[in-house]
């Protein structure tokens, strides 16, 4: 899991073979990683990993999310003799738990544009590596171009969720809805900065991506949005209550990446 407030990490394994079997907490189709594995602040994944390999090998594990500024987070060590002589198959898919299916042909749609930023400093021509350099300190580079508060001297917008910067915690919601409707949450992000979107309260499916549907319709709870990056998602709003739906990175948060979305 990512416990961090503000890092993303892109995690290599190098040669090592990992079957993602959940993510969130939510169990996915069990499949290897083609690239580095994503996980921004809030994210889980479970993982299996089967160490069939020679005592005495090393096996790298390294965070390659910022363009020159990779390096080995931790590393793995065989010891010991062999427990079998085999590799395991690969894993069978967990049981599912017990979500509501969203009702796609029925469902309420919204559209979530996420903007602000520091607009003069980096503009929207940032490109994505651009972007995650300018991000690498998390709370160190952003918070001092931006004073700690989310807000430049010169009156630089902060971050706003439907044109809106969020102050405290109570404010209306951004979507009002009836126990057991199916909502569809068309979501851009308007930024040069990677936003890793939360959702209180409820698990939902990520449908697409820039207009491609994903391959796994997976449940997650957050999902990390790139510069510029366009996702649908859809959950059954079954849990009633008033349901905190942010950016969580956390300086984002406190400037404003904030919304409610209320269940009734």
């Amino acid at each position: 899991m990512n416990a961090a407030n503000a890092r993303i990490f892109g995690l290599d394994f190098g040669d090592l073979d990992p079957m993602v079997v959940a993510l969130d907490g939510q169990p996915v189709e069990p499949h290897r990683l083609s690239a580095p594995l994503l996980l921004g602040p809030a994210m889980r994944a479970d993982l299996i990993v089967d160490f069939d390999y020679p005592a005495g090998t090393r096996h790298s594990l390294r965070d390659v999310f910022y363009d020159g500024l990779e390096y080995e987070l931790t590393t793995f060590e065989c010891q010991g003799k062999e427990v079998r002589e085999r590799r395991l198959p690969d894993p069978a898919p967990l049981p599912p738990n017990a979500l509501a299916e969203p009702e796609l042909a029925t469902a309420e749609r919204h559209r979530i544009i996420f903007g602000g930023g520091m607009m003069g400093m980096m503009g929207r021509t940032a490109s994505g590596s651009d972007a995650r350099n300018e991000q690498r300190t998390g709370s160190g580079m952003m918070m001092e171009r931006m004073g700690g508060s989310g807000m430049m001297s010169g009156g630089m917008m902060g971050w706003t969720v439907n044109g809106v910067s969020a102050s405290g915690h109570v404010h209306d919601p951004i979507i009002s809805a009836a126990r057991g409707t199916t909502l569809l949450l068309d979501m851009t992000n308007e930024t040069a900065w990677w936003h890793p979107i939360h959702l209180h309260g409820h698990s939902f499916r990520v449908l697409s991506r820039n207009g491609q549907p994903t391959q796994y319709r997976e449940w997650q709870d957050t999902v990390l949005m790139a510069p510029e990056e366009r996702v649908e998602l859809a959950f059954v709003a079954d849990n009633p209550g008033d349901w905190m739906f942010h950016c969580h990175i956390l300086e984002h948060q406190a400037a404003g990446m904030m919304a409610t979305i209320q269940v009734n």
